[in-house]
């Protein structure tokens, strides 16, 4: 990691679907909803700001997380766990 702040951790959500379960075992700092691409880029990248070193969760529809992914560089479905930082986004396993 190139900075000396720990990343953010996103958990970007179907808002139509049920959480995982595994999200209960997470100590989740704030959930929000977002919906189109661009939003949704925006609002990450401001929480991550916010939010280093802790979780949070962000709801949108698929089609607009997938295409907020794409201009991101990464490609998989929801949920999908993304950590932030300085270097970028980048995907990790659910806990």
């Amino acid at each position: 990691m190139a900075d000396l702040q720990c990343p953010a951790t996103a958990i970007l959500l179907d808002a139509a679907a049920a959480p995982p379960p595994w999200l209960a075992r997470l100590n989740v700092a704030g959930r929000f909803e977002a919906r189109g691409s661009d939003a949704i880029v925006a609002l990450v990248e401001e929480t991550a700001d916010l939010y280093r070193g802790e979780a949070f969760v962000v709801a949108a529809p698929p089609a607009d997380l997938d295409q907020a992914l794409r201009t991101r560089g990464i490609g998989g479905t929801t949920p999908i766990v993304v950590e932030i930082d300085s270097d970028g986004w980048r995907t990790v396993s659910p806990p």
